[in-house]
């Protein structure tokens, strides 16, 4: 989990970023954001320019992105399934 992406997601701030590791976990394409293959420069630039010329956009992302952290990334939910995952180990 990226901190970071969580951080911007939780205020309310749509994100690009590459399809890289757990980062399409967290950013729910065209929802929340936008993922782009690495080193695509051009993709990225092309979605910059895309959520510049439709603002329209950014309020139901913002919100889409705030609840999709709050549900699946607030810390007592972690540490749940954190807590749940080494009791499955244990009894295992």
């Amino acid at each position: 989990m990226n901190t970071v992406i969580s951080q911007a997601l939780a205020t309310g701030l749509p994100v690009i970023t590459t399809r890289h590791s757990g980062l399409p976990d967290q950013v729910i394409e065209g929802r929340d954001g936008f993922l782009v293959e690495e080193n695509d420069y051009e993709a990225l630039a092309e979605k910059i320019i895309y959520f510049s010329e439709h603002p329209e956009l950014w309020p139901a992302m913002a919100r889409f992105g705030r609840e999709h952290v709050f549900k699946n990334y607030d810390s007592k939910i972690l540490i749940e399934r954190q807590i749940s995952f080494y009791e499955r180990l244990a009894n295992d």
